[in-house]
């Protein structure tokens, strides 16, 4: 009868041991979670990275006979097939362009040396995160060689690529808002 007891004792989990237990798997499920949110972010930025340039040379390719970018808007890109499909909300308004995080995108003629021989493509709400390496690797090694600039106030940087700390100065990280990003393109490159 008594080593039954022990036995029946020997065999349980006090709960400081289920404590730790359930520690360990909560870490490991945390591990989990902030690699397959690392994941996500990462595919979300390539596939705004490709967004752009596919916009970017959307716009190259329509304004190709013209020497200005004038009237250029991102609902007249979206009408002539010039936006990626999945910037399109196609259920209730197919010419409103909208970036993954749900921000409107906007894409105008920009000024620089002659009014309209650029254009800017603004996304107004990125996360810091995001805007940071949106900046960092689209002004890297194979840039776009028409890429002119990239900055929250589509001012010109001639300076690429652009650094971390720079990157991390242009994208403040607002909460409520996100950051807005700009990249400025030659119309010709």
């Amino acid at each position: 009868m008594m080593l039954q007891r022990q036995a029946a004792k020997k065999r349980a989990f006090t709960l400081t041991e289920l404590a730790i237990v359930l520690g360990i798997v909560g870490l490991i499920l945390g591990a989990i979670w902030v690699a397959a949110a690392a994941v996500y972010q990462n595919q979300r930025v390539a596939t705004t990275t490709r967004q752009i340039l596919a916009i970017a040379q959307s716009v190259r390719s329509i304004y190709s006979t013209q020497q200005l970018a004038t009237g250029i808007t991102a609902v007249n890109l979206a009408k002539a097939g010039g936006v990626p499909t999945d910037m399109l909300n196609s259920a209730t308004n197919p010419t409103t362009v909208t970036d993954l995080w749900g921000g409107a995108v906007t894409v105008t003629a920009a000024t620089q040396l002659v009014a309209g021989d650029a254009f800017a493509i603004t996304l107004r709400r990125v996360p810091q995160s995001a805007c940071v390496t949106l900046a960092t690797s689209l002004t890297g090694p194979g840039r776009d060689s028409g890429l002119l600039g990239v900055d929250p106030a589509a001012a010109i940087n001639t300076v690429f690529p652009v650094t971390l700390a720079r990157a991390v100065a242009m994208c403040p990280g607002v909460a409520v808002a996100g950051n807005p990003i700009t990249f400025t393109f030659k119309l010709k490159s």
